[in-house]
Parts: C-alpha cells; structure tokens; sequence
C-alpha cells in the first residue's frame, strides 16, 4: 500500500514540497512511471534526494502526491445555468490539464506497469469527482427538462473529457472554444437546446 503523505520528521517546508510535487509531474509526463527519476526531479526542484526522501518514504508516494495535486484546483462554480456550468466545467478541465502538462498522464495510467495505488489515487481523486460534477449538471438538466428523458448520460459524460484526449491521439491542438463547441455538440445529442446566448 503506497503512503501519500510525507514521513515523519523536520517541519516541512511548503516552497520545497511545491517545487518538488511541480517537478514530478513535469517527469511524469516526460518520461512516464518507468522512467521516472527521483534524481531528475531533485535537480528540477533546486533540491536533493535525501530533502525529498525526508518528505516522501518512496517514488510511489511522491507520484501519488504529485497526481492528487492536480485535483487541488478549486471547481468552477455553479450559477444554475446548466448549461454555462457545463462549458465553465469543461474550461476548468482544460486549464488543469494544460497547466499540469498532464495529456500523457492519461495513457499513462492506462499502463500496465503502474502500480494500482497510483491508479486509484489518479481515479479517486481526480477523474471521479470531475464525472460526478459533470453527471450531476446533465443530470439536473434532464431533472428540469433540458435534456431528454432517455438520453445516454454515461456515454455523453465520457464524450466530454475524451473528446479532449482524442484530440491529443490525433496530434492535434484542441480549437480555444472546445469546451463550448464540445458542451454544444453533446448538449445537443441529449436532446437540448443550446441557449441563444450561445
């Protein structure tokens, strides 16, 4: 079972820990699980590995500190508009992944070389709550009559994120208004009407 929090001992000092937790997501989407050196992320971090060793017990706890930080960005807030919620959602999803660098993060956890801790971290953390906020927001909209009764809101939910991640297979850039061309394509399958405002 793989510790996520920092071992016992000195008080830490939060410029290190962010400097280190930055650094090892920028290894880990560079070089994935199995490349990834504590040595590299020290020198990226302006550290050492005994500093990070005090802070962490192994590689394993640092990456799974290092990938729960990238649900630390505070949800976008709700304004009972679903459908604006929806495209403020998918906006927030774009700005965590772009500032994290954290497409290859992605097929990453996919590998079968990971260990399952790291994967549940990233699961449970991070792909979990974002779903649940999505669903919910579909979800309330078929409740109020945005959205058809009978609409497939699993698949329309994972259409959402993974458009994303399809983009980035095909080598391609996401266009800058994804997250409303997207909210609209799939709003729209589920049997909505985009708001004139749109």
């Amino acid at each position: 079972m793989v510790e996520s929090t920092a071992v016992r001992g000195r008080p830490r000092s939060r410029a290190i820990e962010t400097a280190v937790l930055d650094a090892a997501l920028v290894e880990l989407g560079a070089k994935g699980y199995a490349g990834f050196s504590l040595a590299a992320v020290a020198a990226a971090a302006g550290t050492t590995r005994p500093a990070i060793y005090r802070r962490w017990q192994d590689k394993d706890a640092l990456i799974v500190d290092a990938v729960a930080r990238l649900a630390d960005t505070a949800a976008p807030a709700v304004s009972g508009d679903a459908f604006a919620d929806l495209v403020a959602e998918l906006d927030n999803f774009r700005h965590c992944i772009t500032i994290a660098g954290a497409l290859p993060l992605a097929g990453l956890m996919l590998s079968d070389g990971l260990d399952p801790d790291v994967r549940e971290v990233y699961l449970q953390r991070i792909v979990a709550p974002r779903r649940a906020r999505i669903r919910a927001l579909l979800d309330g909209a078929v409740g109020s009559g945005l959205l058809a009764s009978d609409a497939d809101l699993d698949v329309a939910t994972t259409m959402l994120t993974g458009s994303w991640y399809a983009h980035g297979v095909a080598g391609r850039r996401p266009p800058r208004d994804w997250a409303a061309r997207t909210a609209e394509l799939v709003w729209r399958a589920c049997g909505g009407r985009v708001p004139a405002h749109r």
